[in-house]
């Protein structure tokens, strides 16, 4: 177990620390404002503060895990080994940027909070991204640096093991539109031949007729071979169905086709589902609390 020593406990330190050196590093770890309860630790112990201790393992903190509310952060990116960093910390601390007020920044998606350019969904762009305009969107940044820090404790308790991480997969299939052509009512199969007709897609036309005719599968239709795959895997799938109300950006069949429910059920035998939030939903409580209420009645937890 780590023990931490910091000036102030806030939510915002103990999340970061717990994600770094919990779900990374695969170590327990405590905080302490106490200098007495963190000398008699006779474990993997740190500080996390403005100036050591002692001659501790001594992080230099940024103020960021000790703020509230958001404020415009001047950031200077500089390159650390085969990585970047951010949050210099000077000479006397053990890591040259303090990874934790980095990692926050990161993982909680500080930037996209203040104000930015937004694309024609309402999303953050990537572009304007502090790892994009510094180079490092294509590195983990977070995981490399908690491997610093692994480093650091290893040299400094060398009797210490730390457990391995074990790899597990969990494949995640989003199911935005269950079926192509099939079940998508007369009115739509008429609109979507008649703009198959008027942009000349005869190919397509064609497909949509033996596709409706039973000669030829749906192209969407690809349940079957998830579900042969999940019986040759002992990990679980999880495919998240979108049963939002028909819109510009949401185009599945009706949800309440009994084939639809049907499908979900076939599915829900082998794989783990869930619900797949619509596009209008994510502005909208409300919107989300009725698709919800629309996925339970079909008695298929989400």
């Amino acid at each position: 177990m780590l023990l931490v020593y910091t000036h102030k406990i806030t939510p915002r330190v103990t999340y970061t620390f717990k994600h770094i050196c919990k779900r990374i590093l695969g170590v327990e770890v405590l905080f302490t404002s106490k200098v007495e309860d963190f000398i008699a630790h006779d474990s993997l112990k740190m500080s996390y503060t403005k100036q050591p201790l002692s001659n501790e393992l001594f992080i230099r903190s940024n103020e960021l895990l000790f703020e509230t509310g958001l404020s415009d952060i001047d950031i200077n990116v500089l390159q650390w080994e085969n990585t970047k960093g951010f949050f210099a910390t000077g000479e006397r601390s053990d890591l040259p940027f303090d990874i934790f007020a980095a990692s926050f920044y990161l993982l909680s998606r500080y930037e996209e909070y203040l104000p930015h350019v937004k694309d024609d969904y309402g999303r953050f762009l990537a572009s304007e991204s502090l790892a994009f305009e510094n180079k490092f969107l294509h590195q983990p940044v977070v995981d490399i640096w908690a491997y610093k820090l692994k480093d650091v404790l290893e040299v400094r308790f060398p009797g210490y093991e730390f457990p391995k991480r074990q790899y597990k997969v969990q494949p995640v299939i989003d199911v935005p539109m269950a079926y192509y052509f099939k079940y998508k009512g007369f009115l739509r199969t008429i609109g979507g031949t008649l703009n198959d007709l008027r942009r000349l897609q005869i190919k397509q036309l064609y497909s949509r007729y033996l596709v409706l005719f039973g000669f030829k599968r749906d192209p969407y239709d690809t349940f079957k071979w998830i579900i042969r795959k999940q019986k040759q895997h002992p990990f679980k799938f999880m495919v998240l169905f979108l049963i939002g109300d028909y819109s510009t950006y949401d185009k599945n069949i009706n949800t309440n086709k009994k084939e639809f429910v049907s499908l979900i059920k076939s599915v829900a035998d082998y794989c783990d589902v869930g619900l797949k939030a619509s596009y209008f939903s994510l502005n909208d409580i409300s919107i989300l609390k009725k698709e919800k209420t629309k996925w339970n009645p079909q008695h298929i937890p989400i």
